[in-house]
C-alpha cells in the first residue's frame, strides 16, 4: 500500500522536523490544556508534518490517502477533540495519528493527477471551512460548556474560526503558487 522510495536527506526532513518539536514539547503541550488557538495549530503543524515526510519519502495509492484522511476528521468530532485537549494518553493518541495520517496522506500526492490534486483541496477547504464555522459560531460541544474538563469557554473559539480560515488561505494561496509554477505561468 505504501513503499519507500529511497534515501533520506536531512534538507526535506528539516521543516517537518522542526515542526513537531515546536509542538510537541512540554511547554506547547501544557499551552494546549488551556488554549484552543495552540491546540488547533498543534493539528496543522503535526498533520502537514506527516503530509511533507510522505510526500518526499513515500509512495501509496489512494487507499492510504482516503486512510490518512481519517485521523484528521475523527479528531475534530467534538467529544474525540474534548478528550484529546484534556488527557495527555488522547493527546498523544492525536498527534501521533495525525502524523502518521499526514504520512500516508502525503504518499499519495505525487501521484495524482490535477484533477484529484483540485478535488482533494476543494474537499479540505470545505470541510474546514465548515468546521472553522462552527468555531466562529462558538459552538459550546467545543467548549467547556458541554465537556466540564475542557480548559477554555465559549468566548474564544471565535478566535479559532478566524486562525483556521487564515491557514486555510495560506494553503490555498501556496497551492495555487505550485500549480502555477508547474504550468510555467511563473
Amino acid at each position: 500500500m505504501i513503499k519507500h522510495i529511497g534515501g533520506i536527506s536531512f534538507k526535506y526532513l528539516a521543516f517537518p522536523i522542526a515542526l513537531i518539536i515546536a509542538f510537541v514539547n512540554p511547554y506547547v503541550e501544557s499551552l494546549q490544556f488551556i488554549n484552543p488557538l495552540v491546540f488547533m495549530l498543534d493539528h496543522y503543524a503535526l498533520y502537514a508534518a506527516g503530509v511533507l515526510i510522505g510526500y518526499k519519502y513515500f509512495r501509496g495509492s489512494i487507499y492510504s490517502f482516503l486512510l490518512g484522511i481519517i485521523p484528521a476528521g475523527f479528531w475534530h468530532i467534538p467529544l474525540f477533540f474534548a478528550l484529546a485537549a484534556a488527557f495527555i494518553p488522547y493527546r498523544f493518541l492525536c498527534e501521533a495519528t495525525l502524523l502518521l495520517g499526514g504520512i500516508l496522506a502525503g504518499s499519495f500526492i505525487p501521484k495524482m493527477t490535477l484533477g484529484q490534486k483540485v478535488i482533494a483541496l476543494g474537499i479540505y477547504m470545505l470541510a474546514d471551512s465548515i468546521l472553522s464555522i462552527f468555531f466562529i459560531l462558538a459552538y459550546p460541544q467545543y467548549s467547556n460548556a458541554v465537556y466540564p474538563y475542557l480548559g477554555w469557554g465559549r468566548s474564544i473559539l471565535p478566535y479559532v474560526g478566524i486562525e483556521m480560515f487564515i491557514v486555510m488561505n495560506v494553503v490555498l494561496i501556496y497551492s495555487i503558487y505550485k500549480l502555477m509554477r508547474n504550468l510555467s505561468l511563473f
